[in-house]
Parts: C-alpha cells; sequence; structure tokens
C-alpha cells in the first residue's frame, strides 16, 4: 500500500509539472499581448510573465490543498539552477492564507512552506533539505514587521479553525523571526502583544479541549517579552489575552482545594473544616487568571469593565468578597456578544478582549456576578439586585439567569449535562466537577444559618419568558439558542422564535417548512436565505428538530410530522451544505439514536438501523464533497450506528442460524460496515508529516509508516492533525471488539503506543481522563479474553504483544497510569457487568 501511495504521489506530481510548463509555454506565447507596462512593472521587481503565469496557477487551485501543492510544487521547481522562476513573493502567501476551504494539511503545507522562506531570507534557515531554495527566496529581500504580522495573525486563524495544535508552531515562527526586525519598542510591543491577543482566541470547534495549546503559545512570547537583555512591555491588551486563557482552564489542585473550603453561604467565605485548614492562606487558592489581573493592575492598568467581569468569573468580586471561580472560554463578554461558534466570522478581537461601551457599566459585571454562583438561588439574588437598580434590562441578564434556571430543572429531573462538552464521558466526569466547572447547577441549602431569603419565589422557565416579555426583550443571539436548544417542547421552540429578531424571510423558512416542496430554483435561493444565518444558531436550529423527532409517530398533519422534522432537517443541512462540523453532527447523533425511526414503512430494527448507517453514508459523502473532514464527535456517532447495525444483524443471523448463505451475506455487510469505521478512523489520525499518502489510498492505520526520523523538528508543528480523546477510542475499540476484528485491534494498539504521548495530553484536559483511558485498557483485555471468537493460528499472540507493548510504554510515563499494568480479572468482570454484551 505504502509503495502505492508512493507511485500514485509520483503520477501526480508528474502531472503537476507537465501543467506547470505548460503555463510558462503559454506565458511566452502571450507575452506580445501584454502592455508594455506590466512588463516593465515585473521587470522592474525582478519578475517575467512566467513568474505571473504561475502565480495565477497558483491561486486558480480548486482547493486550499491543491493550491498549497502548488505553490510547494512551483517553490521547489524554482530552486532548481535550470529553471527560469523567480521566488513566490509574499503576497501570494498571504492571499492563500485568506481562502474559506482551508484544511489542515493545506495549512501544514503552507506552515512549512513560510518557515522555510523565512529562514532562507534571514539567513537562520536550520532544516538542510531547504539549501536549494535558499538562494532564490533571499532575492525577495526582508519581509517588514506589519506584512510579517499579518501573516501570522491569518496562520493562527486558520489555526484556530482547522487545526489549533499548530498555533504553538505558529507562535514559535513568530518570536524566530520577529526578533530579527530592528524597529522601535512601541511598535514591537504594540505587534507581540497584538499577536498574544489573536492567540488568545477560543477555537471555533471544542474550545475547552485545546486550551492547553494556546497557554504553550502564549508562553513562547512571554518568555520572549520578558527576556531582561530586551524585555518588551506587557499592555493591557496582553493581560487580557492571558487572563482569558487562564479562565478557560480547568481548577488546578490548589484551586480545588480552596473551592472546597468554601461556606455553602453567600458570599462564599472561607471555612475551616479540620484544623490544618486553618494555615491554608488565601493567596494559596487565589486562581491563575487573578494573578494576572492582579499584575496588571500592579503595572498600572486599572480595572475597567473586562476586568471587573474577568475578576469575577475567576474568583473574587470588586470588593473584594469571594465569588465561585466559573470557566469561560471566551471570557466575561461571551455572553454580552454572541455565542460560541461565531469567532469565525463576526470580529471575534471584538468580543472577547474588548469592553462593551454601548451598554451600561454595571452589565458586565452584573451578567458575570449571575454567572459567577452555584445554585439558582445565588443567581436569582444577583439578578434582582440588578433589576432593582431601574437600569434597562438586557438580553445576555435574562441569558444568564435562563441558564440557571434550565440547568437547575435538569439537575432535579436527573438529566444533568457533562463538563467538557463530551457527551460520551459519563458519570464519573459528574462526580469530579466541582461548582464553576461547568454549567451544572447545586441545590440551594436548606440550612436556616445558610438560606438566602428573597422576596421573590425561585423562577421557573415560564415565568421568566414572561417577565423577559414585559420588559420588551426580544430573543437574539445567544438567548435564542439558548431556548431552542433546551426548549422542553416542539411549540415551545417555534414560539421563541416567533419572538426573536430574526429577519422576515430567514425566520418564515425556518417556521413554515411543513408541506414545503423546493424546486430547484428555489434551493439556490433557500441555501443563501440559510448561510445568513450564523452557523451557532443554525446548529441550535438543527438541534431543536432533531430532539423532536425520536419516536417513530406516523405523520398525521404537517404540524405534527414528527417524520418531517427529521426529514427537514436533512434537507436544511443539505441544502445549506455548512463547512462547520456540528450541524453534520447532530443528523449522525440523531441517527445513532436506538428508537429513532427513519422509514415509517421498515418496521423491524435490523432495516431501520440499515438504513440508518446508508443515510449515515450520504452525510459523509456531503461532507467530502465539501473537503470537510470529520472530527471525533462524528466519528463517535458513526461507531454507535455501525455498532447497532452490526448488533440488529447478529441477532438476526443467530435467528436464521440454518441458512449459510443470509448468514454469510450479513458477516460481509457487517465486515463493510467496519471498514468504513476503519478507514474514517485512519484518515482522522492522519500524520502531519505523512503528506505525501493520499486519503483516498488509505484504508487501514499500517497504511502510515511511523518513524520519528520522519517529524520535520524544523517547523514544530505536532505529529497529527487531530488526536482522539480516551472517550473516543473507547467507543472505537467497542466497536471493533463487537465484530471480533484482532487485526484492527492490534493495528491500534500499536498505533497508540507509538502515538501515546499525543493521548496522554489529550487525555489530560478531561477530569477523568486516567479513568476513561484505564477503561480502554480494561476494554482490551476484556475482548482479549473473549472466547466466543474463534481466532486464526498466531493472532492471540501477537494481540496479547501489542498490549503488552502498549502498558509497558504506559508504565514507563511515570505515575500517569495510577493502577498500572494489565487490567485486573475484577476489572474486566465490572466492567462486562456495567456495559453488557458489547463484545463479539
Amino acid at each position: 500500500m505504502h509503495s502505492l501511495a508512493t507511485a500514485t504521489k509520483s503520477r501526480s506530481k508528474a502531472a503537476a509539472l507537465q501543467e506547470l510548463h505548460a503555463i510558462k509555454r503559454v506565458a511566452v506565447a502571450q507575452a506580445e499581448e501584454v502592455p508594455s507596462e506590466t512588463l516593465s512593472f515585473l521587470a522592474w521587481n525582478g519578475y517575467t510573465l512566467k513568474d505571473f503565469a504561475v502565480w495565477n496557477w497558483i491561486l486558480s487551485g480548486t482547493t486550499a490543498e491543491d493550491a498549497a501543492s502548488r505553490l510547494q510544487l512551483a517553490r521547489r521547481t524554482a530552486c532548481k539552477a535550470t529553471v527560469d522562476l523567480g521566488p513566490v513573493p509574499v503576497f501570494i502567501f498571504q492571499k492563500l492564507l485568506l481562502r474559506n476551504d482551508m484544511t489542515a494539511k493545506a495549512l501544514a503545507i503552507l506552515i512549512g512552506q513560510i518557515w522555510q522562506l523565512l529562514n532562507a531570507i534571514n539567513q537562520s534557515g536550520s532544516n538542510s533539505n531547504d539549501t536549494e531554495g535558499n538562494n532564490n527566496d533571499k532575492k525577495i529581500g526582508p519581509i517588514g514587521l506589519d506584512a510579517l504580522t499579518t501573516m501570522v495573525v491569518r496562520l493562527l486563524r486558520q489555526s484556530r479553525t482547522v487545526w489549533p495544535a499548530a498555533i504553538t508552531s505558529i507562535a514559535e515562527l513568530w518570536v524566530a523571526h520577529a526578533k530579527n526586525k530592528e524597529t522601535e519598542a512601541s511598535r514591537l510591543c504594540f505587534h507581540y502583544n497584538r499577536i498574544l491577543r489573536v492567540i488568545a482566541l477560543p477555537s471555533n470547534e471544542s474550545p475547552y479541549q485545546s486550551v492547553h495549546h494556546r497557554q504553550r503559545a502564549q508562553f513562547i512570547l512571554y518568555r520572549r517579552m520578558i527576556d531582561p537583555s530586551s524585555p518588551i512591555t506587557i499592555n493591557r491588551e496582553g493581560y487580557r489575552a492571558m487572563a482569558l486563557v487562564q479562565l478557560a482552564h480547568r481548577k488546578t489542585d490548589s484551586e480545588r482545594e480552596w473551592a472546597r473550603l468554601k461556606a455553602p453561604s453567600w458570599p462564599p467565605w472561607k471555612v475551616n473544616r479540620t484544623g490544618m485548614d486553618a494555615h491554608v492562606a488565601a493567596e494559596s487558592g487565589m486562581s491563575r487568571a487573578t494573578t494576572v489581573l492582579r499584575e496588571a493592575t500592579d503595572r498600572g492598568y486599572g480595572p475597567k469593565k473586562w476586568e471587573k467581569g474577568a475578576g469575577i468569573l475567576a474568583g473574587t468580586d470588586t470588593d473584594q468578597s469571594p465569588t465561585i471561580q466559573t470557566r469561560s472560554a471566551a471570557g466575561p463578554n461571551a455572553s454580552l456578544s454572541l455565542p460560541r461558534g461565531s469567532m469565525a466570522s463576526l470580529a471575534p478581537d471584538q468580543q472577547c478582549l474588548s469592553d462593551c461601551t454601548s451598554r451600561p457599566d454595571a452589565a458586565a459585571v452584573w451578567v458575570a456576578r449571575v454567572k459567577a454562583t452555584r445554585t439558582l438561588q445565588e443567581a436569582w439574588v444577583c439578578f434582582l439586585a440588578y433589576r432593582d437598580q431601574g437600569t434597562t434590562m438586557i438580553p445576555q441578564l435574562y441569558e444568564a439567569m435562563l441558564e440557571k434556571v434550565i440547568y437547575d430543572e435538569k439537575r432535579r429531573q436527573g438529566t444533568p449535562d457533562d463538563v467538557d462538552g463530551n457527551a460520551h464521558v459519563g458519570s464519573t466526569q459528574k462526580q469530579l466537577a466541582m461548582p464553576g466547572d461547568g454549567k451544572e447547577v447545586a441545590e440551594s441549602s436548606t440550612s436556616h444559618n445558610q438560606v438566602i431569603s428573597t422576596r421573590e419565589p425561585l423562577p421557573t422557565l415560564n415565568s421568566l419568558l414572561e417577565q423577559m416579555v414585559r420588559h420588551d426583550v426580544q430573543p437574539s443571539g445567544r438567548l435564542l439558542e439558548l431556548l431552542l436548544t433546551h426548549a422542553r417542547s416542539y411549540e415551545e421552540g417555534i414560539k421563541a422564535l416567533e419572538l426573536s429578531t430574526l429577519e422576515g424571510s430567514v425566520k418564515s423558512i425556518l417556521l413554515h417548512w411543513q408541506g414545503k416542496r423546493w424546486d430547484q430554483a428555489a434551493i439556490s435561493d433557500v441555501g443563501a436565505l440559510l448561510k445568513t444565518l450564523p452557523d451557532w444558531l443554525f446548529v441550535a436550529y438543527i438541534k431543536f428538530l432533531c430532539r423532536f423527532a425520536e419516536t417513530g409517530t406516523a405523520p398525521d398533519d404537517g404540524n405534527t410530522c414528527i417524520q418531517g422534522r427529521l426529514r427537514n432537517a436533512f434537507r436544511l443541512v443539505v441544502t445549506r451544505l455548512p463547512t462547520y462540523r456540528p450541524p453534520w453532527n447532530c443528523l449522525l447523533e440523531l441517527l445513532s439514536r436506538p428508537g429513532t425511526t427513519v422509514v415509517i414503512n421498515k418496521r423491524s430494527r435490523l432495516q431501520q438501523n440499515v438504513v440508518k448507517f446508508e443515510r449515515a453514508c450520504r452525510i459523509l459523502d456531503s461532507m467530502d464533497s465539501l473537503d470537510l473532514d470529520m472530527d471525533f464527535t462524528g466519528f463517535s456517532y458513526l461507531c454507535a450506528i455501525v455498532s447497532n447495525a452490526n448488533a440488529a444483524a447478529s441477532s438476526k443471523a443467530c435467528g436464521r442460524d440454518q441458512d449459510e448463505d443470509r448468514a454469510t451475506r450479513a458477516r460481509t455487510m457487517q465486515e463493510s460496515r467496519v471498514k468504513v469505521v476503519k478507514t474514517r478512523f485512519a484518515q482522522l489520525v492522519r500524520p502531519s508529516y505523512d503528506l505525501h499518502t493520499g486519503l483516498d489510498t488509505v484504508a487501514r492505520l499500517s497504511d502510515y509508516h511511523y518513524s520519528d526520523s520522519c517529524i520535520d523538528e524544523g517547523t514544530g508543528l505536532p505529529r497529527l492533525f487531530r488526536v482522539p480523546n480516551p472517550a473516543h477510542l473507547h467507543v472505537y475499540i467497542r466497536c471493533l471488539g463487537q465484530h471480533g476484528d484482532y487485526d484492527g485491534l492490534v493495528e491500534l494498539m500499536r498505533w497508540l503506543t507509538f502515538f501515546l504521548d499525543e493521548i496522554i495530553v489529550e487525555a489530560k484536559g478531561l477530569a477523568n481522563g486516567r479513568t476513561m483511558f484505564r477503561r480502554c485498557l480494561t476494554a482490551l483485555r476484556a475482548i482479549g479474553c473473549n472466547e466466543s471468537i474463534q481466532l486464526v493460528e498466531g493472532q492471540s499472540q501477537q494481540y496479547e504483544a501489542a498490549l503488552n507493548s502498549l502498558l509497558e510504554e504506559i508504565d514507563n510515563r511515570g505515575d500517569w497510569d495510577t493502577r498500572g499494568g494489565w487490567p485486573t480479572d475484577d476489572e474486566v468482570d465490572e466492567y462486562i457487568k456495567k456495559g453488557g454484551k458489547v463484545l463479539g
């Protein structure tokens, strides 16, 4: 397979070279038609018409990957002494970084090429493979600080969207090459703090999981800025950027210990539970965000609205009384602007790190106070205190209060959401969570000494909505997203849409979907209108439709057609064709539910599950047509879809074991479904240094070659584009184990052994990462002990050897795996007992 990939690469490269040479020949033939002024301008800058044709060829790539590959090929070709081509100018890189169809592979190519270009210009290249191109690239001349900043900012914004782990490489690129710029200290200070600010912005998807990458990138700049030989001042913008990243972090051990000592009364002052607690000083529990904000104050940057709100979320109110340290990905102005997911298109720099001057100063502070509470009662007191001031009520305050009401209701119903935004974490996460770690609301104290008295009863969702209508507050922005996502009935969500501030034509599409038959001419118009909706709001509406399409009720009319809602969710997504993954994941999640009926006239469980798998394949094909690869959330849903289909097929085959042909066909279909999962996993975990292997030639993990010598240390890029956390790995292990795919599991264990460092870093981002990782090992041991699967000779030994190698590698990591060694028989028995029949 590796030789096939190499041959494919050689053929594609030869075809691209032929195209490049053809373009140069056409340019020479058309030279007479080009105005002499244009030729003179190119010549004055050291270029010819051939170079201009090559630039156009690069920028006209059909996809970002195609354009990046053309850039790489053109630069390599220009390095040869026999080729009469000038260097590719900087503005070509700048233009490519503005593309909206960027992928992780294209970004990896561009980062590598920019490293080579800057190394050559600054004569500090460390990669020996680039020496051929140094002389040619030097012709470009030095790049100004403004141009370098523009390039790095565009790299960071693309990385935040498609590859958050590459942020550290980009930060190293900035530090390595900005130091060579001879400029005044004030300009250097401005640019360094601006880069700190862009690094701090949360990623569009999974902002909490990527926070450690942003922190590492900021530390790279911070170490350079505090260099005593040439220090660079951190201004207010820089301090805000560093505080924003610290607000998104989980509590440290000392912060968690301090949180345990807080009294259940309000304000939550420290209460000594034992004699030793008296020696715990307040400074030991001070959050990292508070430390940054206090340092900013000591440097002369007095607290403004942003700092006051951030300080409240960090655990200290404006009067220095304690609050609940609350984790926030987008800072105190997250609810005062737009929700997550809007960062890519709506000026993120102005949302997370700037003061909101259009509102009263009290608004930002009181919204933060409502959020930085533990119980509904505490939040309600803060809400009433702000309302009593007679200030104009704003949607963001209702949003913060409604969130508390909704999650308090979930607590009473026993359906809490997870902390880290992962649907596969389980109850262990809930046990480890503390107030402020997530959106969960704690139960109010029943003690008379600790209860907070209010003149109005605690609000319900309906009473708060009625109050919102009385104050002429219409649902918009994050508030509308919240109402749609957590609507208790279909009618409740529709009412929120009717009251919203959405534009009339868009609202009409969302409200009057039933019975509509769109012809081909209208589809493009509808798609254009749907694209005017922000990604996050479109996702909320798709989630809303999917939530109320769970049962198999047959359609009776347009208003109550559950199947119609399901069909409309698919139709809206396919019409809009978003390049944002959550809408597609909503559809996959709906198909992964065991009780969802997709087709009314197919009643059997096997028929429904087969149709679900077919629909999932159509979704994947649509994503592929957009060059939109899956993420691990969607992959987990795909594993569940395949597991459900294979389980139904197995049970039916067992009922008709006398029909060998039918059983053989069922087994073949099961293998084809598992092959889809294995191929998708191999494509997801593609090594960043193995770009020559085309995804169309990858079907298993062994199609890649794993060697530390393949990693380009010069760029500092991560070894993987995407890293699964233990919850995703566990779902994949169960899917393979259910099918009895020992070869696939052996490949997976070898892959885990090689990339264990990345897996551990990802697992540490979860509160129960150790527990989930141990559960993966227990699942592997349980599958190995399954005697119902007939193994080929030597297969058992390979499986045991691979698991042993993985466990030895884990033991070398010190105290990462707290129990260590093989999972015990008791662990395996408990796992099987809790998980049911999940193995082949």
